[in-house]
Parts: C-alpha cells; structure tokens; sequence
C-alpha cells in the first residue's frame, strides 16, 4: 500500500509543532532515544512514512501520549 503524502506532512509537522513546543532540539530528541537525526529530519518534512515504534519513541521523548501525538492529523 502506498503511503498518504498528506498525510505524512501532516504527522511530520505535528510531530515538528510538539517537539518545539516542548523545547526539544532535534539532538534532544535523537540522543535520547535511540533515532537518527536524518530518520528524524525526514519524519518532520513528511518524506518518510515512520513506522508505530517510531512515533511511540516520538510520543515516549516528548512526555506525551501517542494518542496526542497524532491527534488531528
């Protein structure tokens, strides 16, 4: 199945506005857990299509629940 550019660039720039809103730096996020800066650069322009562990890891380093972490997206 092909993946929904939208709605990729609309998880990359939610992820993006939380981790901003939190105060996280790019390298925050990646040194603590356990991603790559290129994996998370392509998360937040909507070119990759992360898989759920991602956006678990994502919702783990930015305190918030993966429900909210995809709210309205």
């Amino acid at each position: 199945m092909a993946a929904d550019p939208d709605l990729q660039a609309r998880l990359g720039q939610r992820c993006r506005a939380v981790r901003q809103r939190k105060g996280m730096s790019l390298m925050d996020v990646v040194k603590a857990h356990e991603l790559t800066l290129s994996h998370l650069q392509k998360v937040e322009r909507g070119t990759l299509d992360p898989r759920l562990s991602t956006l678990k890891k994502l919702a783990e380093a930015y305190g918030v629940t993966l429900s909210t972490l995809l709210k309205d997206v």
